[in-house]
């Protein structure tokens, strides 16, 4: 009887299945990092190629063990079977081909619009889409006719859309298509701003690693290590928005329902944050943690890995997603890497650092100023606050995240931490 009893113990708290090993996202890692290395000093290719070439590689590597060793494409999730379940309608293919292209078509009509989208700022995004649209275009119609022979439901969201677009038949079920435009509209936004940040933190990895090499274990190493940090993340940020196959499964099951979710959400990013943080939330003063430590090596030194740590779990944890990273959408619950032991660790390690690095409690204009800073930067922590419970209310939807929801409430580091004490 007791064994019975210890033997369901242990299945209790046996840690949900990720979607993807956290071992994996490090052997993508290791494939961007490399691509990045091997053609930092070519001049024929410029920030945004580099980028390019090594979210590819990313996604090769990743996706190779996706499909041939952890067979994802097998999952329920995914919805397909291994053999065809019905002939191949060229049809149904063309018409799901309508509405990728009028989704295509509406997304450039609204960057044409944008006077956001004209300026240089977003040119390693063009450069990024020239270099992949040829592909895309000849692997769309080879997709979709796979999918159409393999997919468990005929009438899928593309289709619905095709038929409401050309025939005017009205969906008897209108979540598939928006979740759909949601999964689109989602892509649209983040998807420009993660491949220009990339393409310009790449350019400053290259010369920060430069400057760490010449002077090893100074400042430099710290500044590689922060532009190595946001390069991890941002490569598999951009690789998730790249990423939305079903065939994967790392297609959207949902996406967030509420219209706080997606303000305080998209509040962070561009161009919205640079006008907010300008105009009204300051929490970056004239000291910095480095000038501020500056007579006190040793714990500069020690101030400055803490730093470091608190970014690389910050990256791991985007890692963790593999080909599923994305703001605003379910594409498969992550129990893996950082996630085993909080839901969420990018939020709380980011937050940590914003503190350490711009030290808003030391302000040489007076404490009325620290306070100030100290407020705001309290400000960004709340608005975190407040995306993290709009994403567990999305994701409570989810029956395998409030599996891992109720084993990080037994087994998280805060459970751990709330026995000892």
């Amino acid at each position: 009887m007791n064994s019975t009893v210890q033997t369901a113990a242990r299945v209790e708290d046996t840690r949900p299945r990720s979607a993807t090993p956290f071992s994996i996202g490090l052997l993508g890692i290791a494939a961007g990092l490399l691509t990045l290395w091997l053609v930092r000093d070519s001049a024929t290719i410029d920030g945004a190629t580099r980028s390019t070439l090594a979210c590819l590689a990313i996604i090769a590597t990743i996706a190779l063990y996706e499909l041939f060793v952890a067979r994802v494409h097998l999952r329920p999730s995914a919805g397909l079977t291994s053999r065809a379940v019905r002939p191949l309608s060229v049809t149904r293919v063309a018409q799901r081909l309508v509405a990728l292209t009028s989704i295509y078509a509406g997304i450039g009509l609204i960057y044409w619009l944008l006077p956001e989208y004209h300026g240089a700022f977003y040119e390693p995004f063009w450069t990024m889409l020239r270099t992949l649209a040829p592909y895309v275009i000849v692997a769309a119609p080879f997709y979709f006719a796979w999918m159409d022979r393999h997919q468990r439901d005929t009438d899928d969201s593309y289709l619905v859309l095709a038929r409401l677009l050309l025939r005017g038949q009205r969906p008897a079920d209108w979540r598939p298509v928006r979740e759909l435009l949601a999964g689109w509209m989602v892509k649209a936004f983040f998807l420009p701003l993660m491949s220009v940040y990339l393409s310009t933190n790449a350019e400053h990895l290259n010369a920060s690693l430069t400057s760490a090499l010449n002077a090893p274990f100074s400042l430099a190493t710290y500044r590689f290590m922060y532009d190595l940090a946001f390069s991890m993340d941002l490569m598999f940020a951009t690789v998730g928005y790249l990423c939305t196959f079903r065939l994967l499964d790392s297609h959207v099951r949902s996406a967030e329902p509420t219209t706080l979710g997606w303000l305080v959400a998209i509040v962070c990013y561009q161009p919205f944050w640079s006008l907010i943080s300008s105009q009204y939330i300051r929490y970056e003063g004239s000291v910095f943690w480095d000038n501020w430590l500056i007579g006190f090596p040793a714990l500069r030194i020690a101030w400055g890995c803490a730093i470091v740590a608190l970014l690389l779990c910050y990256a791991a944890a985007t890692i963790s997603f593999g080909l599923r990273f994305s703001n605003l959408t379910n594409r498969g619950i992550i129990t893996s890497g950082p996630y085993r032991f909080t839901k969420h660790p990018a939020y709380l390690a980011k937050n940590s650092a914003y503190w350490l690095i711009s030290v808003p409690f030391i302000e040489p204009l007076g404490w009325k100023i620290a306070v100030m800073h100290c407020a705001g930067l309290v400000f960004v922590n709340l608005l975190y606050f407040v995306r993290a419970r709009t994403e567990e209310r999305h994701l409570m939807n989810d029956p395998e995240y409030r599996a891992y929801a109720e084993w990080i409430s037994r087994n998280g580091v805060m459970a751990k931490l709330a026995r000892v004490l």
